[in-house]
């Protein structure tokens, strides 16, 4: 029950930043920036924009966070996240760069709560997912088509004995 509710409740902030990682990339891509722009040119990926990057993650994180909110591949959708937010822990919020003692305590403060939300990603990749549950579901699921069997062959038993009794009405 919880589940269904937490769900999308812990979508709601990846939705909003991948929203506005697509409207409004190029704040995001000045502060991974220093972190990505050396990646790239080591990978010799010197055409590649930092605010096309940015762009390209929020749309993926949109789109695995509206998966996680409807809950359809929750394990798979929650990973996915965990992956996405990994990668802005290490390139968004890099306060170990920042010269400024505020600034620098400002950065660190949200670099923890993507850490936080990193975590709860992986929680919702693994939450209701135990093998003890799915295999009771499965239990239930063979058990409820063992009735349905039964209930289908019953009425077949007593179909073919009206047949039965019409033919011998036919008869006399």
């Amino acid at each position: 029950m919880f589940r269904h509710l937490a769900r999308p409740l812990l979508a709601t902030w990846f939705v909003y930043g991948g929203v506005q990682s697509v409207l409004e990339p190029e704040k995001r891509a000045e502060r991974a920036a220093p972190v990505v722009e050396p990646l790239l040119k080591e990978a010799g990926l010197e055409d590649v924009r930092t605010t096309d990057l940015v762009k390209a993650h929020g749309v993926a994180t949109v789109a695995a966070a509206a998966v996680l909110a409807l809950s359809r591949t929750p394990r798979t959708a929650g990973l996915v996240l965990a992956g996405l937010t990994a990668a802005t822990v290490a390139a968004g919020r890099p306060f170990w760069l920042e010269q400024d003692e505020v600034r620098r305590e400002e950065q660190m403060e949200l670099f923890l709560k993507n850490v936080s939300l990193l975590g709860g990603t992986l929680l919702a990749a693994t939450a209701g997912h135990s093998p003890r549950r799915k295999a009771r579901a499965k239990a239930l699921k063979a058990k409820e088509q063992a009735k349905a069997e039964a209930k289908k062959g019953a009425a077949v038993v007593k179909s073919e004995a009206r047949h039965a009794k019409r033919a011998v009405k036919k008869r006399t």
